[in-house]
């Protein structure tokens, strides 16, 4: 991917008119949200997008990769993680949501009314979806840092009192009720 920022929008009939590909890098400063989950400012956002029409169904279609390296909190020791964020992108180009009824499966949905299309905008939501559900180290390195003691279970097992079975009333009266009906 060049290394040159990518334009802030595109005209959405000129992009599609002249099957417009391009690539280089997008400014935190445009991701807003992003830039929220992110434990630093320094992040390489890169991008590589192109845009066509589906000869059969005259789909207007946008396909890409997005790749980012990022600086992120592990969840586990609250330390800094690098992460490598990767993300193919199969956007249909929808006036409606009317539109994504014959959308094929291979197609997300991007609603653009408008006639400039925010490719920031594009960017981020497509970098937040990417990101992974859990971020921790990949090394048992901030376990240890944690210094986690295991309890062995027959202590903790003493620790806690028994707790009387709540059902045990219920099984005493239906006993007795077996009994009267016995005799």
């Amino acid at each position: 991917m060049s290394e040159g920022p990518i334009p802030a929008y595109v005209d959405v009939r000129k992009a599609f008119g002249q099957m417009l590909s391009l690539s280089g890098s997008v400014s935190l400063e445009l991701l807003p949200r992003f830039r929220e989950c992110l434990a630093s400012d320094q992040a390489r956002v890169g991008v590589s997008l192109s845009f066509s029409i589906d000869p059969i169904t005259g789909q207007r279609q946008i396909s890409g990769v997005i790749d980012a390296q990022v600086e992120m909190t592990c969840q586990r020791c609250l330390q800094p993680v690098e992460v490598g964020l990767s993300d193919p992108i199969r956007l249909a180009l929808l006036v409606s949501e009317d539109q994504e009824a014959g959308l094929e499966p291979e197609w997300d949905p991007w609603i653009c009314i408008e006639p400039k299309l925010e490719l920031a905008e594009l960017v981020e939501e497509q970098l937040i979806l990417a990101l992974p559900i859990v971020i921790l180290h990949d090394d048992e390195a901030c376990i240890n840092k944690l210094e986690y003691k295991v309890v062995p279970e027959t202590v903790a097992d003493e620790k806690e009192p028994s707790a009387a079975n709540p059902f045990a009333v219920l099984s005493g009266l239906k006993a007795k009720k077996a009994k009267t009906e016995s005799s």
